[in-house]
């Protein structure tokens, strides 16, 4: 990662395995801080006190998915960094994401390098369309 400055990081996703999985590669990280939600209300409750730099979203998630958690998040704080992190290659997933105005989308099962790769690009305001025209976002 290329910022100077450390990033607060809240991860969402139902998934117990990847939680702690992909928790692990964000705490080995330097200037990652990270905290995990196992589901939209969890993650909700912890946004009353936890400001985060970025929030990665899964978008299937039992009660509130990922679309409405992003929904609340933005009628929070407009301005909230969100990534949507999904096994979805489903173009309406990824059409909603560039519609809803989200900052990155990391399909699972996720690789360091390009999570790592995705918040640096976040951290310096790369549009999520240059993001994508990239190619790197796949799993090739």
């Amino acid at each position: 990662m290329q910022t100077n400055q450390s990033l607060s990081i809240l991860l969402v996703d139902d998934d117990e395995a990847l939680l702690e999985t992909v928790a692990d590669m964000l705490a080995i990280k330097d200037g990652l801080g990270v905290q995990t939600a196992r589901d939209g209300q969890e993650a909700l409750a912890l946004l009353q006190h936890f400001q985060p730099d970025l929030t990665l979203v899964d978008i299937r998630m039992p009660g509130m998915n990922g679309w409405e958690l992003v929904r609340a998040m933005r009628a929070r704080s407009g301005t909230q960094k969100i990534v949507m992190l999904t096994g979805s290659h489903a173009e309406d997933d990824i059409r909603s994401a560039f519609e809803r105005g989200v900052d990155g989308y990391l399909l699972k099962p996720v690789r360091a390098n390009l999570l790592y790769a995705l918040i640096d690009n976040i951290a310096n305001n790369v549009p999520l369309e240059q993001q994508f025209t990239a190619g790197r976002w796949g799993n090739e």
